[in-house]
């Protein structure tokens, strides 16, 4: 004849099998217990510690004759995907920042939250900041006047050339080597758009 458990033990066990994941998720969120999984879902590279910078120095190329405008107030609070292009942007240059365009177009309901920014040479022709609106009217074209953007990118890839991108805190958080998968920049900010709250 087998033993019954008390309603007593019963209702212990059933409390502990329920508390026992929140105690173990709120040790794990406040650190008292390190757990780091030996695999993430990313595709691209996650950048470790994240990368902080600042578009304080950064400028918008007006294309109306209004000159440069500050590019904090259109970029900060975005998901933005960054990436340096020469003055002279041509041949392999303009199929990338046409599969940035097709990345942007893929966020579908979720594009106004993200923002695709072309950085350009401080000196850089009318003509050819034409030619890349005319790819994509939506991308920001931007110049940096310190040098401190072209320095966080740098240490975010190791020096390598790269798409970025950037949180909606600022920080430059997961990069993308030239040639790698465009495919794979659509799947993490689907991944993210999905998640994330920064940005609301």
């Amino acid at each position: 004849m087998s033993k019954r458990l008390s309603p007593r033990i019963s209702l212990i066990i059933i409390a502990a099998m329920f508390l026992l994941p929140l105690l173990l998720a709120w040790f794990m969120y406040t650190g008292a217990i390190e757990y780091k999984p030996g695999t993430t879902r990313n595709l691209g590279q996650l950048v470790e510690p994240p990368v902080p910078m600042s578009w304080s120095s950064i400028s918008i190329l007006g294309l109306t004759g209004d000159g440069p405008q500050p590019a904090e107030q259109d970029l900060a609070e975005h998901w933005v995907v960054l990436k340096s292009v020469p003055s002279d942007c041509a041949g392999a240059c303009v199929d990338e920042v046409t599969e940035l365009r097709q990345v942007h177009r893929a966020a579908g309901r979720n594009m106004s939250r993200i923002r695709i920014a072309l950085l350009l040479p401080e000196v850089t022709p009318a003509s050819a900041a034409t030619r890349l609106q005319e790819i994509y009217p939506e991308f920001r074209l931007i110049t940096s006047q310190d040098g401190t953007l072209e320095d966080a990118m740098a240490r975010s890839a190791n020096g390598a050339a790269a798409t970025y991108l950037i949180d909606p805190l600022g920080n430059i958080m997961m990069v993308y080597k030239t040639g790698a998968d465009p495919n794979d920049l659509k799947k993490d900010l689907k991944r993210l758009l999905t998640w994330s709250k920064l940005d609301e």
